[in-house]
Order: structure tokens, then sequence, then C-alpha cells
């Protein structure tokens, strides 16, 4: 099929957004936006309408592909925040056009890492990115609770928590820079780093949170984006769940959820321990450039 794949800038935002909404809109999980999401996430999640596409049959938009580059660990790092393709239009290698388009920007721009997730079930979706150079690197799981959390036991000793800025983990030696983009403290600018001393005052963890309040100001749910131990702490367990506890105080019965945690994490076995239910599974899936 002959398309015109153009720059996001190129287009306007209803086109953009028209598409998207045609891709996504027999997904598995619901991801439909108006025009103000649209934008908000673009923002949120450091994606660039110059570094993502939008492919043309004729005058149709057909299908789009968002993309970011940040520096992460002094490496350029690109994010495929997302590939959909009309439903009138699968089948017809739309999305390996679109695909083909990113990797020769992210050459361009000298990526040195190129990075996504695909959801486990979408196996025609992985086999594509498989075919150009991906490689599945993790298991990830998002976790959710409404029912009030219960930690088990929290570690002895004069243990410290104190809440920051998410930046402040990007400080710490045991910083987690392989993160799935969204949980990376650049997608947090409104969210909490919440970093866990021992009793001689070293950094032992850190999990990177956020609490979400409705239009008066009421706590409404909670997300958990890492939690992150020193290897060189002892009783690892302990000082998950205690971080745990202080990032869901209060929201025993609000909604929470640890987005795209590695699924043998210990925070992800102490999550499901203590009542937390898999909503979503996906791949992560990495390309070297």
């Amino acid at each position: 099929m002959e398309l015109n794949v153009k720059r996001l800038s190129e287009c306007t935002l209803n086109q953009a957004v028209e598409v998207w909404n045609k891709g996504f809109e027999d997904y598995y999980v619901q991801i439909v936006m108006t025009v103000d999401a649209f934008l908000a996430r673009m923002v949120a999640e450091g994606l660039s309408p110059d570094y993502s596409f939008v492919a043309f049959d004729g005058d149709e938009p057909v299908g789009i592909i968002l993309n970011g580059i940040r520096t992460i660990s002094s490496a350029k790092t690109a994010w495929n925040g997302g590939t959909a393709v009309a439903a009138s239009h699968r089948r017809h290698g739309v999305a390996r056009q679109l695909l083909e388009a990113s990797i020769q920007l992210y050459r361009e721009e000298g990526v040195s890492r190129a990075t996504l997730e695909a959801f486990k079930q979408n196996e025609k979706a992985i086999a594509l990115y498989q075919q150009m150079g991906y490689e599945v690197t993790d298991q990830l799981v998002v976790l959710e609770s409404s029912e009030a959390w219960h930690p088990g036991e929290l570690p002895r000793g004069d243990y410290t928590v104190r809440w920051s800025g998410p930046h402040e983990a990007a400080r710490l030696p045991f910083y987690d820079a392989n993160s799935a983009w969204q949980t990376g403290w650049q997608s947090l600018k409104d969210g909490h780093a919440v970093i866990a001393s021992d009793p001689q005052g070293h950094p032992v963890g850190y999990a990177l949170a956020k609490r979400v309040y409705d239009a008066l100001g009421e706590h409404t749910s909670t997300f958990l984006y890492q939690c992150v131990t020193s290897p060189d702490a002892p009783g690892t367990d302990g000082i998950v769940r205690l971080l745990c506890s202080e990032v869901f105080a209060g929201a025993d019965a609000l909604r929470k959820r640890a987005l795209n945690l590695p699924g043998t994490s210990v925070c992800a076995e102490a999550l499901t321990v203590g009542g937390f239910t898999v909503a979503v599974e996906q791949v992560k899936m990495d390309k070297s450039f």
C-alpha cells in the first residue's frame, strides 16, 4: 500500500487524535482520548510531535506512532509511546512503515537504545517488533487494589522516610534508570520520591509515586511507579513494605495502582501478597543501535 508518512508536527491535532482513537477503539484497554487529553499526555510523558509520525492513505490518516527521546544515564534513549492503525488498514504494512520511519529517525538523532512496551497477549505486535530488531527484556505487571493493603512485618530499627521531588531518586547510586519510560522520574513532574534511610542515615530504598486529587482537593487515588532498594541493604523485603506503606498511607478505600513493575520484583510480590491483583501484563522490549 502506498502511504504518505508525515511528522506529527506537520499534521493537525484533530487528524492525530482521530487516527489514534480509530486505532485503539477495539483495543485491550480503553485508550481513546480527547484533544486535551492527547496534548496532556504528550507533554507529561515527553513525547514530541517532531519525533512522531502519522501515515496517510490519500487525505485520510490511517496510522500513528508517538515517540519521545531523552538522555538517560548519559545515553540517548527513544520510546515508542504507542502505535495505532485504523482497523480498515491493518495487515497492509502500515505499522511497519511507521516503525521504519521511527528507527531511521532514531539513528539520525544518535539514539543508543530504543524501548517500548507491548501487551503480553498482543503476539502479532510483539512479532513485528522482533522483526524490527527489538528484544523482550522484561515482563511487566500493572497491579491494582481498592481495598486496605496489608504490608505484613515492617523492618525493625530506626528507619526514616522522607518525601521529596522525583529528581532526588535519580541521584541515588541504585536508581533504576532502565525502568519502563513512564515510570522514570522525568515522567513524574507532579509526583514524589519517597526515600528510606537506615538508622545510620544511609539511603536504602526509594519509591516514585503520585497522589491524585479531584476538583475539591479530595485524595482520590495513588499511583506507584517504582519501588527499589539498594543491593547492599539487608532485609529488602521489609524496606519495600515500609516504602509501600508510606506511599499508600491514607488510601485504604481509594484506588491504588502500581504501574509497569517488573513481574518478578520484590515490590510486585509484596503487593500481591498484600491483596493487589494483576490488571495488565506487558513485555518491555529494547533495541540497541
